[in-house]
């Protein structure tokens, strides 16, 4: 009976194990984190006459990925090579490799042997020079880029390595140099192993092309007789903002960081303005490394670093100096067995600070009215002036429809810039007059003085920025978050005056300080514009459907003051073609679901299997009741 039990418990699990499965290939097979970039590489390590092969699990966050490529590649001379090589971005990969070779006999050669196995499996490609995280992304590079890989990682497992060029080929070449103090063991038989003396050591050679199965010492015939010059690395990257992630033999553990600015703590003055940046991160460990990147209309990143506290938080202190658009992201670095995350990006808005002013005399621009036949002198106050168009997205779509949303924050100074109450009293002179007298005589006659009195007023100076829609044609669409200029708003004004558009006013149902939710659709069939506060509560919406194919233009504006500062996070624009997520949804996205799906059907499975085999021993005992009686 025992037998018969333990046959049983083993078919639920089998069972159970293909259930499981089953529910992974509905839900998707591949593993993927915050829209990370996740490769899998696979290599053999030798000991004596047997191989072990292993898998390794690598997930590069976005913010890493854009970090490089946003660094300089330009290649002024040979030794501009070494500052390619980033091992500090690779330290976890060294690691997960060495967790295999580390105990074994020659282990140095071993490891660089495995880290060649793994760089072949990226695609030779020709191209032009690129970091080794952009290699992985993208998957692809040639001699020099795959050469820059490979010496990232050996570099990061404290291998002494350098590179090899080979200037006198056509095309030129280079591979790697590891310095090992003996002849390599695990090279090709019937090669005799090539190395190169430099300052007292000898660096053998280490072809990173997938040309063939090379190891450490192996020399491609292409290169016979050839002489390279040798580039040290002592240049190379000292420390890299992150790591990319890996995990040897099991798939990453998902993590997740969040992002949001807060007027906490915050400031503004004229020459710098303080903002508070924060967190939390999942799951809550205390000590874990995170990243903000700062990007500037499009130029260089600049990174800061934090730890986070018991319970997962974070927080940075951002110090601006500076006006212009800013796009800021945090990054979880990797731990143990978790792959790294970044956040979502926050786009933030700082105008020209414009202080009150102080003068009782306010300044005028003067002018004559065209309608006024006396050509009399007026006066306007003069408004601080726009600092141009700021569009922080533009997307042309073409489909049935186009939504646009995103989530934003005004955060307020504590000044308001305004016109003055001051009156002014302006005196202008009056036109000289001719006479003609008898005899053809003529007298001119001094104009009279005139004084005008303005009255003072105190106006608050508004800016606005607007989500906004527009209907080109057909099936063709522009979606766009920016500040509006002097003319973008005289032809909103025009619009509306002419009926064909539909805009909603959010100005009067926010506030500053807090973050609202917005989500604004156009179509053929139907205009909507929506308004939630951040929990998700419905504000305001407009919607125009009988009228839809009339109106070209809609979405919503909000007025802020010109001292404000302005931020979003989640900008998207999608074409309604795809199914989208409604703003103010809960469900679970899919992907939650696919990670989940195993945590939820092992315990499922052992109830079951519990269940079933209480059930026969219970028909069991009753069955043996009966015998008995």
């Amino acid at each position: 009976m025992k037998k018969r039990l333990l046959q049983t418990s083993l078919l639920i699990i089998i069972f159970g194990l293909m259930w499981i499965s089953s529910l992974r290939e509905v839900l998707g097979t591949e593993y993927s984190f915050a829209s990370n970039y996740d490769r899998t590489y696979t290599f053999d390590v030798q000991y004596g006459y047997y191989r072990s092969s292993h898998t390794l699990y690598t997930s590069v966050p976005p913010s890493l990925y854009d970090y490089y490529r946003s660094k300089s590649h330009i290649i002024n001379g040979d030794s501009d090579y070494s500052k390619f090589v980033t091992p500090g971005a690779f330290k976890s990969i060294a690691e997960s490799i060495q967790n295999v070779t580390r105990n074994m006999p020659y282990s140095d050669e071993q490891f660089a042997n495995a880290v060649l196995m793994l760089v072949r499996q990226v695609s030779y490609v020709r191209s032009n020079v690129k970091y080794p995280a952009e290699a992985i992304v993208d998957d692809s590079g040639d001699c020099d880029v795959l050469s820059l890989l490979a010496a990232s990682i050996m570099k990061a497992g404290d291998l002494d390595v350098v590179l090899l060029y080979y200037k006198g080929l056509s095309p030129s070449h280079i591979n790697v140099g590891v310095y090992l103090p003996y002849t390599p063991v695990y090279r090709t038989w019937w090669m005799t192993p090539t190395g190169y003396e430099y300052n007292n050591k000898t660096y053998w050679m280490a072809e990173c092309t997938s040309l063939g199965e090379w190891k450490v010492g192996d020399r491609p015939d292409l290169l016979a007789g050839a002489k390279p010059q040798i580039i040290s690395l002592e240049n190379c990257e000292k420390s890299s903002p992150a790591r990319v992630s890996s995990s040897l033999d099991s798939p990453l553990i998902p993590s997740s960081i969040s992002i949001t600015l807060s007027s906490e703590n915050s400031s503004f003055e004229e020459n710098a303005r303080m903002f508070t940046i924060s967190g939390s991160i999942s799951p809550a460990y205390s000590g874990k490394g995170v990243v903000m990147y700062v990007n500037q209309d499009g130029s260089s990143y600049n990174t800061f670093r934090t730890v986070t506290d018991d319970l997962g938080n974070y927080s940075f202190t951002w110090n601006v100096t500076s006006t212009g658009t800013y796009y800021i992201r945090t990054s979880l670095s990797s731990f143990s067995n978790y792959a790294g995350s970044d956040s979502e990006t926050l786009t933030v808005f700082i105008g020209s600070y414009q202080p009150l002013v102080e003068s009782e005399v306010p300044v005028y621009y003067w002018g004559a009215r065209p309608d006024d036949v006396f050509a009399r002198a007026y006066a306007v106050p003069a408004i601080p002036i726009s600092q141009g168009v700021k569009e922080f997205l533009k997307s042309n779509l073409t489909g049935t429809g186009v939504l646009l949303s995103g989530e934003f924050i005004i955060l307020k100074s504590e000044q308001t810039t305004t016109i003055p109450k001051s009156e002014q009293t302006i005196t202008i002179l009056g036109s000289e007059r001719t006479i003609i007298m008898p005899g053809r005589r003529t007298i001119t006659m001094p104009g009279s003085e005139r004084t005008i009195t303005i009255p003072g007023s105190e106006q608050a100076i508004n800016n606005q920025f607007g989500f906004i829609l527009r209907h080109n044609g057909e099936d063709n669409y522009t979606a766009s978050v920016k500040v509006l200029d002097d003319y973008d708003t005289s032809q909103i004004t025009k619009q509306l005056d002419g009926n064909n558009t539909a805009f909603m006013n959010a100005s009067v149902s926010t506030r500053e300080n807090t973050w609202y939710k917005v989500a604004a659709k156009i179509s053929k069939d139907e205009i909507t514009a929506k308004l939630y506060d951040e929990n998700g509560t419905l504000l305001k919406d407009i919607a125009a459907r009988d009228d839809a194919m009339s109106i070209s233009e809609s979405g919503i504006l909000m007025a802020y003051d010109t001292n404000a500062v302005i931020a979003f996070k989640n900008l998207k624009a999608e074409t309604l073609d795809q199914p989208t997520q409604p703003a103010d949804s809960n469900q679970i996205p899919v992907n939650e679901l696919e990670l989940l799906s195993p945590y939820i059907g092992l315990p499922i499975l052992l109830a079951v299997a519990v269940a079933t085999i209480a059930y026969i021993k219970e028909r069991k005992r009753v069955t043996e009741e009966q015998t008995a009686e």
